[in-house]
């Protein structure tokens, strides 16, 4: 949404490290076409924007194949030493992961460590053995490294632990040192016997609590909580001390997508002049880094997310209004199902008992809308947008429902059709009571889309899965309602018109 490499290299796993006004995006990044990330890629930002790429850091070792790290590349975590900075790669060798050890002095030239690897699974807290895990490799990966009260240093590992029943036994395993080189294990910081991996895991501190964060998915598991059915994404734990104990929230999924979606990965906190912000990436075939979001905190410690106000800078100027031309969506073409009227600021529809759609004349490229719904008259209602009529049953067209009647917001695939006229089908769904009136957002840039409501992030995707091109880059926009009235105020529908990639 706000950056992704140049189209010839697919990006995935991100993690960042902030320099004075300076942020440092890293990302794991392979050529399109080769089978393992293969380098680590480095973009330099200060307003989160306008993105200056730097050198990439080539660190599959392609001359010697019997090497550690000749094969896949994984995740790492960039932090300060007292000769300048370190960062943390990893590798999978002779069916086990492993992790190593790079140095620099300016955060743009880099050079590997000679004790590499440096840090490998150990028992008898960790699996270190292929025949000990029910994976394929020995997990030991994405470490996240930061100062220790001894003025050492330790870290935070993807791991498995022993002691727990396999394909639930993920862990996060915490090992401290003295010089990044010899490391003494510790017994898992984190351990909830619920998952099969515990990826990418971060440590942070806010206002008096701990948290880690881990992403994972339903393998093996599914997840079920309040909010989100078969979840993927990033989670949290808290704790009201560093070494714990944690404890799972009841609702702990900070930011992803539910029924099997895997639409957003690897989460990270970073902090800013205004507080700490959330950052991850959008999935799908040409991964995107995703507008970061902000962490906001309620008294019991548990946290949610909210709209970062940055996204603002991206508008362009107004395309559509209450008062823009339109139309309403029609039963074959010729029986216009319910009414809309126009007046002032507003657009409201009467659908009757059936579902009817206001349908704007003017297609659009990358948009954002923002509008609020007054649902109190309506079992539901909602935005459409790249909307091609001529091609009604292929993957062209979005919708977002606000489902006052089950309690719930859905992300839909939207199908015209001539007997009923519009129908939309759910593809995610994020369950909870909604409040008469909503404010609604959707931001829309190539293939990537942000929702939001009432301020906060509901559905983060990419709409082209596949290919870089098998998605639409424009269409038209529009408004539905279903079973009685909506009124849509405050409609403002502005371009982005700054392209990137």
């Amino acid at each position: 949404m706000i950056y992704r490499p140049k189209s010839s290299l697919r990006m995935w796993d991100t993690w960042m490290f902030r320099d004075g006004d300076v942020y440092h995006l890293f990302t794991l990044t392979q050529p399109y076409g080769k089978p393992a990330w293969d380098r680590v890629c480095h973009a330099v930002t200060t307003d989160w924007r306008r993105w200056e790429e730097r050198s990439e850091i080539l660190l599959q070792d392609t001359q010697n194949t019997r090497a550690w790290d000749a094969n896949v590349i994984l995740t790492g975590s960039v932090f300060r030493t007292p000769d300048g900075y370190g960062m943390t790669y990893g590798s999978c060798h002779e069916d086990r992961e492993k992790i190593g050890l790079l140095l620099s002095r300016d955060l743009d030239s880099w050079r590997k460590h000679p004790a590499n690897p440096v840090l490998c699974a150990r028992g008898p807290y960790y699996e270190a053995a292929p025949e000990d895990t029910a994976q394929r490799t020995v997990p030991w990966r994405d470490a996240y490294v930061i100062p220790a009260a001894d003025g050492g240093y330790e870290a935070f590992v993807c791991a498995g632990d022993m002691r727990v029943p396999k394909t639930v036994n993920g862990c996060i395993a915490r090992v401290s040192s003295r010089d990044l080189v010899n490391w003494e294990y510790h017994s898992p910081i984190a351990s909830p016997a619920r998952h099969l991996d515990m990826e990418v895991p971060q440590y942070f501190a806010l206002n008096g609590f701990h948290y880690l964060l881990y992403s994972t998915s339903g393998i093996y598991r599914r997840i079920h909580l309040p909010s989100r059915q078969c979840a993927t994404g990033t989670f949290y734990l808290v704790s009201d001390a560093k070494y714990g104990p944690y404890r799972v929230p009841d609702d702990h999924l900070l930011i992803g997508s539910g029924e099997g979606r895997v639409d957003c990965y690897v989460g990270k906190i970073i902090e800013t002049d205004d507080g700490p912000l959330l950052y991850h990436h959008i999935c799908g075939y040409r991964t995107a880094f995703a507008a970061p979001k902000v962490v906001g905190q309620n008294p019991d410690g548990t946290l949610f997310l909210e709209r970062w106000p940055g996204l603002d800078g991206l508008l362009g100027t107004q395309q559509l209004g209450p008062g823009s031309p339109g139309q309403v969506v029609k039963a074959l073409k010729k029986w216009p199902i319910g009414e809309w009227q126009s007046g002032g600021s507003a657009l409201t529809g009467n659908a009757g008992v059936a579902m009817s759609a206001w349908l704007f004349d003017q297609p659009l490229g990358d948009f954002a809308v923002r509008c609020t719904v007054n649902l109190s008259g309506a079992a539901r209602a909602g935005v459409i947008f790249r909307i091609h009529e001529g091609d009604t049953r292929s993957e062209k067209g979005w919708a977002v429902s606000l489902d006052r009647e089950r309690s719930r917001i859905e992300l839909c695939r939207p199908i015209l059709q001539c007997r009923t006229s519009l129908r939309v089908d759910p593809l995610d769904v994020v369950y909870g009571a909604l409040p008469d009136r909503c404010a609604i957002e959707v931001w829309v840039r190539d293939s990537y889309v942000e929702v939001y409501v009432n301020n906060r992030p509901r559905f983060v995707l990419n709409t082209s899965p596949v290919t870089a091109t098998d998605h639409v880059t424009s269409g038209r926009f529009g408004l539905f309602v279903e079973n009685g009235s909506a009124r849509f105020s405050d409609l403002r529908v502005a371009d982005i018109p700054v392209t990137f990639g």
